[in-house]
């Protein structure tokens, strides 16, 4: 592709060795060049990827994107670019690059702190119910058409996300359901992306290690709406987050809200919450219809509302909409690991205050018997929310099991220190820092109709420790352990 042509839409402050040259491809990592490669490159949070311009150049490269000024000593055969911003360069060069797939697909984003991921797969399975045509892109993965490929990121690197929605297109679908996070949307991921159809699930704590403030947390949420296309699009909002009035006020599209508490466009009644799943009326513009989901938990009656309002602006029926509801199951959001016991265990995502604090209120609810929660907290992340998760989980569970997550590069000791700092004089745990260890010791103290709830990982195959993933899946574990428990 010709440099020119790559460069379409990129805001250019100057450039050096003149434009028109061919480009046989791109990268943002100088170890992927390749000879006549394009280099982009920006300054990240941790590592300055203007630093690694001679490697890349070394490696092959023939044209370099940057923020910065040309160096000094740039090769005379080496054009060069200079961008105010290298993430969005990035993101529109990607486009170009795979023929701007995007342009030819209605995109659905969610955003907000939890829900998205449940959101996501509720309107997957009303279009797929609806025979439209649809892609899912999210934390559990990316799926399109027979293809399920495993996500490195809930929102993918702007190479890959392009690539993704290439192929997309190529297998004949239309639209594409995605998760997009405040990291994401903060980093110019979706940079260029025009979105149909955008909703919101709510804001709580989480990220404030990336952040910094629940303020910037909340704008870099913004930009999901700020990027909706004027003609026909929809904000679908959450009317008992109070941000979804801020978010109201300062765009342009279409409203549809969602609520249990308020009054709202959509909204459910008559509730009923067992282990067996979760039913109510939805009540909507179109009509009213009964759903019987296969999910638990309360907080589920708002991502089954937010998924009803996508169906409902994609013109999905109301037949299509309560048989789709009915027939999701999500990876690890309250999922149940039954071997036949007497006392139910459950596998969460949980891994935010709200989340736990969800969680364990709707087990609370359902829970005959003692409700035990094992949880931890991951490491090189937020350490603000340790403490107000520690204190959520010994208020409500009556006995926790506090152990780690993923405590990547952190020491276990030091996350757990940070959690019981939290705790209430009087509070009910064990500290047992190895995983595998606490959910066994969790199952093992388990009576006739307690419910024990393991928190934080819920659908992911392992544990990140020391930077190195290993193998580890909660559901996994706490089967092998129901299966070496005694007869029931």
């Amino acid at each position: 592709m010709n440099l020119q042509h790559l460069l379409q839409r990129v805001n250019i402050v100057s450039s050096v060795r003149g434009l028109d040259r061919e480009i046989p491809g791109i990268a943002n990592d100088h170890r992927s060049v390749q000879p006549g490669y394009a280099f982009i490159c920006y300054e990240g949070v941790t590592v300055d990827g203007h630093t690694f311009i001679p490697k890349a150049i070394e490696n092959g490269a023939t044209a370099v994107v940057g923020e910065k000024p040309p160096p000094i000593d740039l090769p005379k055969d080496v054009s060069y670019i200079q961008t105010p911003n290298g993430r969005v360069a990035l993101s529109l060069i990607a486009a170009n690059w795979y023929g701007n797939p995007a342009d030819r697909l209605k995109l659905i984003g969610i955003t907000g702190t939890n829900g998205k991921t449940s959101t996501a797969h509720l309107a997957y399975s009303i279009f797929t119910t609806a025979g439209l045509k649809a892609a899912i892109l999210g934390t559990v993965g990316y799926r399109y058409g027979d293809t399920c490929v495993p996500p490195a990121t809930t929102t993918p690197d702007p190479l890959t996300l392009h690539e993704q929605f290439r192929n997309i297109v190529d297998v004949g679908l239309n639209y594409v359901i995605m998760e997009t996070s405040s990291q994401g949307l903060a980093q110019h991921r979706l940079a260029g992306l025009t979105f149909e159809t955008a909703v919101f699930t709510n804001l709580t704590q989480d990220h404030l290690d990336y952040h910094q403030t629940m303020e910037d947390y909340f704008h870099a949420k913004l930009m999901l709406f700020q990027q909706m296309s004027s003609a026909n699009a929809l904000a679908i909002l959450n009317a008992d987050d109070p941000a979804s009035h801020r978010i109201c006020h300062q765009i342009n599209a279409s409203t549809l809200t969602y609520s249990i508490a308020n009054q709202a466009d959509l909204r459910a009644r008559d509730v009923k919450s067992t282990l067996k799943g979760l039913a109510f009326n939805a009540m909507t513009p179109h009509g009213d219809i009964r759903v019987k989901l296969r999910l638990l938990g309360d907080y589920n009656l708002y991502n089954a509302l937010a998924a009803i309002g996508i169906g409902l602006h994609h013109g999905c029926s109301l037949d299509a909409i309560k048989t789709g509801l009915e027939s999701t199951i999500v990876p690890g959001r309250f999922e149940l690991v039954d071997r036949g016991q007497d006392f139910a265990v459950v596998v969460d995502y949980a891994h935010t205050p709200d989340g736990l604090e969800n969680l364990l209120s709707a087990a609370r609810k359902i829970t005959k018997g003692r409700l035990i929660c094992v949880f931890g907290c991951g490491g090189d992340r937020d350490r603000g929310k340790r403490p107000k998760m520690g204190r959520i989980s010994t208020t409500i569970a009556d006995h926790s099991v506090i152990t780690s997550d993923n405590p990547r590069t952190e020491d276990s000791d030091g996350i757990l220190s940070d959690i019981v700092a939290g705790l209430s004089d009087g509070a009910s745990y064990d500290l047992i820092p190895d995983r595998r260890e606490a959910i066994g010791h969790a199952i093992e103290s388990a009576k006739v109709g307690d419910l024990v709830a393991i928190a934080g990982k819920g659908h992911e195959p392992y544990q990140e420790i020391d930077g190195v993933r290993v193998d580890f899946d909660d559901r996994k574990v706490a089967a092998e352990f129901l299966d070496t428990k005694p007869d029931w």
